[in-house]
């Protein structure tokens, strides 16, 4: 009995410790989620027209309008789910409905726009295609792989589709962005499912799908962006999945998804890292021993992977080892730089141009962005106010722009072919451009409200999967409050989010049908006496 009785005393205690730790990040990121969407009810950020550089600018909002149409919007929800009983069958219809509409859209965003690849991607695709031709000289003498050697891996993905299809076939790598895109629809609602396993707020996540018009347009953009999530969600949903089941297969499909998603995107490592420290809260908590090899093995992935590629690409250049390029560090240190003219912690090219004063060498580089990293880091605690100053004008920037860079991404790329149609033109320079961007605008203060509601509310029955996906956002968040800003680094936090918020506003629906029905009795009631 006393055993017995030490045992669940132990169990306790664990789960407590746990649960203090979750709260360590899951207030912080409501707080975080709360001040984004505040600043979103009153200010918007967006970039203009016509710009060769990616200059953030800001536009009043108007609030009373963002709060009517939220209030609408949800009104009709409460007023459907109170009207349809939403079975197994409902879902499902609003489920493929989504990911039907997500595929046409993004085949149709594809042949309007008819976009080519711009800065990185378009340096990465051409030294894809001298690979394929037998000429590796961008690893030597200051070219770009000799700097950047950290995007030899996305080099690597389109040699690969290239050697398949062709050098140049732009139309593949968009067509590869529209199934990653597919994917994650698909696994939102898994993980939504997994989370909550409930019809309505799966519904509901269908419907918010519809309305992710941000992502869609990322579809023709040439990059890691889109790959990358589309590996990234899907290896989240998995470590759920074991969280739930302690499926050991489960490590196969996670170990493949993770590594992928960083060799595409190496700002993936937030959900390598928020994975692992789940999966070892998993192991205290359940003592799954699994655990820890299931964090170990996801950890070797993308070294292994990388250090693979590494090897046979040094090895076909004829070359001893891949350049260093420059180190990560030199990101950070420009991210906490002041920027007048573009805006705080935004690509100012210090990284390169201090790896250049260091001769290229990368022990000292790390050395100079150290130094320039305290001097940031001295500046903000001597002023306090200019530190807070800073990090908000830094953090409003990324995170208050509801496009995510989507429509000027559109724009670059379209200056590289000829021959638009009157409609992609109307999208891309006219009054079509403006229409998208109201409507990303109301939906990305509904999705950070329902965010705010979903996290705020779950704080007392976090689960270890819902604690995931919110660690996943609020590492997001902290990270690029650091690393070098742009608005596109924020789409996958973004992306994340809408399971939680589909939460938040299904709750916030269901206050509604209260009022509805609070409201109908005294109306009954008062009609009543009347008579």
């Amino acid at each position: 009995m006393n055993e017995d009785t030490n045992m669940n005393s132990n169990k306790i205690n664990r789960e407590t410790v746990i649960y203090i730790l979750i709260l360590f990040y899951i207030i912080p990121l409501s707080i975080i989620l709360f001040v984004n969407m505040f600043s979103s009810l009153f200010q918007t950020t967006y970039t203009e027209l016509y710009l060769d550089t990616e200059r953030p600018s800001y536009k009043a909002d108007s609030p009373i309008l963002l709060l009517l149409l939220t209030f609408v919007f949800i009104l009709i929800l409460g007023f459907y789910l109170k009207k349809h009983k939403v079975v197994k069958e409902t879902a499902i219809v609003f489920e493929k409905t989504a990911l039907i509409f997500s595929v046409v859209i993004c085949f149709f965003g594809i042949f309007l726009f008819r976009v080519a690849p711009t800065t990185d991607g378009a340096s990465v695709s051409r030294i894809a295609a001298d690979f394929l031709n037998g000429s590796y000289g961008s690893f030597l003498n200051n070219d770009y792989l000799f700097i950047y050697s950290h995007q030899l891996s996305m080099v690597a993905y389109m040699e690969l589709v290239y050697y398949i299809f062709g050098a140049g076939n732009y139309i593949v790598l968009q067509f590869l962005n529209l199934i990653a895109v597919f994917f994650v629809i698909y696994f939102l609602h898994r993980i939504t499912q997994e989370l909550f396993n409930n019809y309505e707020i799966q519904v509901i996540l269908s419907i918010l799908c519809i309305g992710m018009l941000s992502l869609y347009l990322y579809v023709p953009y040439i990059y890691g962006d889109i790959p990358g999530i589309g590996f990234a969600v899907p290896a989240i949903y998995c470590v759920m999945k074991y969280l739930r089941t302690r499926k050991k297969l489960l490590l196969l499909p996670s170990f493949f998804c993770i590594a992928f998603s960083i060799l595409l995107k190496s700002n993936n490592y937030v959900i390598l890292v928020a994975s692992i420290i789940i999966l070892i809260l998993h192991l205290i908590k359940e003592k799954d021993l699994f655990a820890l090899v299931f964090a170990v093995v996801l950890l070797l992935g993308p070294v292994v992977i990388t250090s693979c590629i590494n090897t046979a690409y040094a090895k076909a250049a004829d070359i001893e080892e891949i350049p260093d390029g420059i180190p990560k560090i030199g990101w950070v240190a420009m991210g906490l730089q002041e920027n007048d003219y573009l805006e705080n912690g935004w690509f100012n090219n210090y990284h390169c141009t201090i790896y250049e004063a260091c001769d290229f060498d990368t022990a000292k580089t790390k050395e100079a962005c150290m130094e320039s990293i305290k001097q940031s880091l001295y500046n903000f605690i001597s002023s306090p106010r200019n530190g807070v100053r800073f990090f908000y004008q830094k953090f409003v920037s990324q995170w208050n722009d509801p496009g995510f860079q989507s429509q000027l991404n559109i724009e670059w790329g379209s200056r590289r072919t000829e021959n638009k149609s009157s409609l992609a033109m109307y999208f891309i320079y006219g009054n079509g451009r403006t229409i998208m961007e109201g409507i990303m605008n109301i939906y990305h203060f509904i999705i950070l409200l329902g965010a705010v509601v979903g996290v705020a509310i779950s704080y007392r029955k976090t689960s270890q999967s819902f604690a995931l996906i919110a660690l996943c956002v609020f590492g997001g968040y902290f990270f690029h409050m650091f690393w070098e800003a742009k608005g596109r680094y924020g789409l996958e936090y973004f992306v994340l989010c809408v399971p939680m918020a589909a939460y938040g506003i299904w709750k916030l629906a269901k206050v509604m049908q209260k009022l509805q029905d609070i409201w109908h009795k005294i109306y009954t009631k008062g009609g009543k006496t009347l008579a």
